[in-house]
């Protein structure tokens, strides 16, 4: 999918943004505690409501896209309530105890309305439907119909990018099992594996694209020579990790690898951004909270290189690391503001910032909306 406007409210937070309009590549820029980390968050509370997921006050209006070029407006509102209980969620994050009733809900699909719901009832094609869960979106309910399908499947391609170095142990133990079921580069991607799973297949199965992830992580980092994904030699280590490879990497002039608990954070985070773009389906959404984050110089340089190359996945990132904003285009500048709960997102051109990178980073430094990117009162 292509998530082309959003807009969000929560009435429990007392929180929400302006309309939102997002391009192939996306950078949120502004101060700390102005609002970026939240429209990732509430992009992810959308893709919930897909799933399933009942939200407190939640009111939501998104227009995105489909790789079949279909067209989709989904908008719906829930009930708030004051003091909620505690709301349990299950491993396929859906509620274990419903509590708020929805109360609209609208999906158009080119234009025309497909799914109309309302204190009155549920239509669907112009026909009222039975009595459905008052609690779950209809897009979820009718997930397996012809129109409805390719909007929770969409939501599914949304990834919130948390690289770090953990794999739970269900995965573990799986791995061998995977590797036999996930043989070609297309499954590998469109499966909803973790990344570092992803690319452990890759390296077993696909060798071809394993290689080219390979090449790209070797650019960035010039005292590596070679990179393989094994398991530990360690005879001693429990049997959830005995058969679980691990990313190993090969430096110039030193004789042992070196093992993926010794590699910096900021060389694994680079490896799985790296990865990602190789073993993700077309249409994915990645986000990316604090782009920045255990990346070095010369790593934010080359990844982000890769992210204005890639047409085929769109990227919404946040970041106020003045390297990072420097060295993507002013065109996909989107400056956050907040005044009280009220967040907006503006493009660079609203506040006619020049066209130069140079020129454009110093007018957005000294900009008075992006000093005083929280405005009170």
């Amino acid at each position: 999918m292509r998530i082309k406007e959003i807009t969000y409210c929560d009435r429990e937070l007392e929180w929400q943004f302006e309309p939102i309009q997002f391009s192939n590549l996306t950078l949120l820029v502004g101060v700390s505690g102005v609002g970026k980390t939240q429209i990732l968050q509430s992009i992810m509370a959308i893709r919930g409501i897909a799933n399933g997921r009942s939200l407190n006050g939640v009111k939501w209006n998104i227009n995105f896209s489909t790789i079949n070029n279909l067209e989709y407006r989904w908008q719906g509102e829930f009930e708030t309530v004051k003091s909620p209980p505690l709301i349990l969620m299950n491993e396929d994050d859906k509620p274990t105890n419903d509590d708020f009733r929805i109360i609209s809900e609208q999906l158009s699909l080119n234009e025309e309305i497909i799914i109309d719901r309302d204190d009155n009832g549920i239509k669907f094609k112009g026909k009222l439907l039975p009595k459905l869960s008052p609690f779950e979106s209809v897009v979820s309910i009718l997930s397996e119909e012809e129109d409805v399908a390719p909007v929770q499947n969409g939501f599914n391609k949304i990834i919130y990018s948390d690289q770090s170095s953990s794999v739970d142990a269900v995965h573990r133990l799986m791995y061998t099992s995977l590797t036999k079921k996930y043989l070609s580069i297309e499954k590998i991607q469109k499966s909803r594996l973790p990344t570092h799973i992803k690319l452990a297949l890759a390296y077993k199965n696909i060798p071809e694209v394993f290689e080219k992830i390979k090449r790209s992580f070797i650019e960035i980092f010039v005292q590596v020579e070679d990179l393989k994904i094994e398991p530990y030699e360690n005879e001693d280590l429990p049997v959830v990790f005995a058969d679980y490879p691990f990313v190993h990497i090969k430096e110039k002039d030193v004789n042992n690898w070196i093992a993926q608990d010794r590699i910096s954070s900021g060389m694994f985070r680079t490896l799985m951004h790296i990865s990602e773009l190789y073993l993700s389906p077309e249409g994915t959404v990645i986000l990316i909270d604090e782009f920045e984050n255990s990346l070095g110089v010369n790593c934010i340089d080359v990844v982000t290189e890769l992210l204005l190359e890639n047409r085929n996945i769109q990227f919404i990132i946040t970041s106020h690391h003045p390297y990072i904003i420097n060295n993507i285009g002013m065109e996909y500048w989107k400056i956050v503001t907040r005044k009280g709960g009220v967040v907006t997102a503006k493009d660079a051109k609203e506040y006619n910032i020049g066209n130069s990178r140079h020129q454009s980073f110093m007018q957005l430094i000294n900009l008075d909306a992006y000093k005083e990117g929280i405005q009170v009162g």
